[in-house]
């Protein structure tokens, strides 16, 4: 009997798995877990993982978010569902994961509801995040759409309990209109008996460090499914002095003693390996980090699709620029990958709420001790622990 082919992916802390995937999947998965590239930086295999931008419109003004505050050059668009569709066909053998977002409330788009279901049909899991502020997270006929379609996990931005200290940040937004919506999601999911989950996430910033457990509170009060605490990547380090929490346990990076300098280092690319973003206008680049559309590798929607692009001339040329000359390109120069991340990493906690209190005073405290004890003590506590383990499973 032939072994069921099995997959998991990890995105947002949250574990993904996929029962009996087609044989053409599983071995695409394969390759691009660890994928080879050819001399001739052409790829040997297709992306499992892509973002695509259902909109670039935005109903707030988030000072640092070029779909607000930062501003950028490209035309606002609404992908349409057809044009969706159009990039599943062409990559369905392959893909496996969609986050649903780049710059930009996906929930702006009316199309939104029948694209996770497409891509649903096509046993592709979907995330999608929202400001909690727009007015079809507010449509009850919306949103019963969006719960009914398939969607694996929806993010609500929340980060605050404080209207003041909320709007510092979220510009345009009204904390108590998002916490009311999200009242009625959570009641909607229960009546629907939808499997969508709700993740109420907060980012760490200055104004905000203090709140995480009354925030965590207030999650598990809304009934949310889980709740999570991520760590703030300013768009440029030029933003830390200002934004980055006081606290080195929510922090993203290192500093150099005594300053908001960031701790450069060396790192080799993998992102131009494995994934990319396709903008609401088709237009695909390396990663989220793009937001203009100046290193644009083609268009799926007028260059073929994503298949004929990914090892295209101009994606070839563009792969061996950033493997090799990266620092040619300002945009790489301030991606997080060239710094020094903080023992905290991404995240500083995803909480399950669903799961007794006992499992979430567990995990709690593990996290604690991962980000407070001696590096060398813990490694060595935990090489003991496997060893034990070990004999115990002889």
């Amino acid at each position: 009997m032939q072994a069921a082919r099995r997959v998991t992916y990890l995105n947002n802390d949250i574990l993904y798995t996929w029962e009996n995937v087609s044989e053409i999947r599983y071995q695409n998965w394969l390759k691009m877990t660890s994928p080879e590239i050819r001399e001739d930086f052409t790829v040997d295999g297709f992306p499992v993982f892509i973002q695509i931008e259902p909109s670039n419109h935005c109903n707030l003004k988030c000072p640092i978010c070029p779909a607000g505050g930062l501003g950028f050059k490209r035309i606002k668009k609404y992908m349409n569902l057809e044009e969706f569709k159009a990039i599943i066909a062409d990559m369905r053998d392959y893909l496996l994961f969609i986050v649903l977002w780049d710059w930009g409330e996906p929930l702006l788009n009316p199309d939104l509801p029948d694209m996770v279901r497409y891509a649903a049909e096509h046993d592709i899991k979907t995330v999608a995040s929202t400001n909690c502020n727009c007015n079809f997270f507010h449509d009850e006929s919306y949103m019963e759409r969006l719960l009914k379609s398939g969607l694996s996990t929806l993010i609500l931005a929340v980060d605050s309990i404080h209207q003041e200290r909320y709007a510092i940040y979220r510009k345009k937004g009204d904390l108590n209109r998002a916490l009311e919506g999200i009242k009625k999601v959570v009641s909607l999911k229960k009546k629907l008996r939808s499997e969508t989950l709700l993740m109420l996430r907060m980012v760490a910033m200055r104004q905000n460090e203090h709140e995480m457990r009354r925030l965590r509170r207030l999650a598990r009060e809304l009934g949310v499914d889980r709740f999570s605490m991520k760590t703030m990547n300013p768009w440029s380090e030029s933003y830390d002095k200002d934004m980055a929490p006081m606290n080195p346990a929510y922090r993203r990076f290192q500093y150099k003693k005594g300053t908001w300098e960031r701790i450069r280092m060396p790192f080799d690319c993998n992102y131009i390996l494995q994934k990319c973003t396709i903008h609401s206008n088709g237009d695909v680049v390396p990663c989220c980090w793009h937001y203009d559309n100046d290193i644009s590798a083609g268009n799926v929607f007028t260059d073929g699709g994503l298949t004929k692009i990914w090892n295209s001339p101009s994606y070839r040329n563009l792969r061996k620029r950033i493997l090799l000359e990266k620092d040619s390109i300002p945009i790489c120069t301030t991606c997080s990958l060239n710094y020094k991340l903080s023992r905290t990493g991404w995240f500083l906690q995803t909480l399950d709420l669903t799961q007794s209190r006992k499992d979430q005073y567990i995990y709690l405290l593990k996290r604690y001790i991962e980000l407070n004890m001696n590096p060398d003590l813990l490694t060595g506590i935990i090489r003991t622990r496997d060893k034990i383990k070990s004999l115990f499973a002889l």
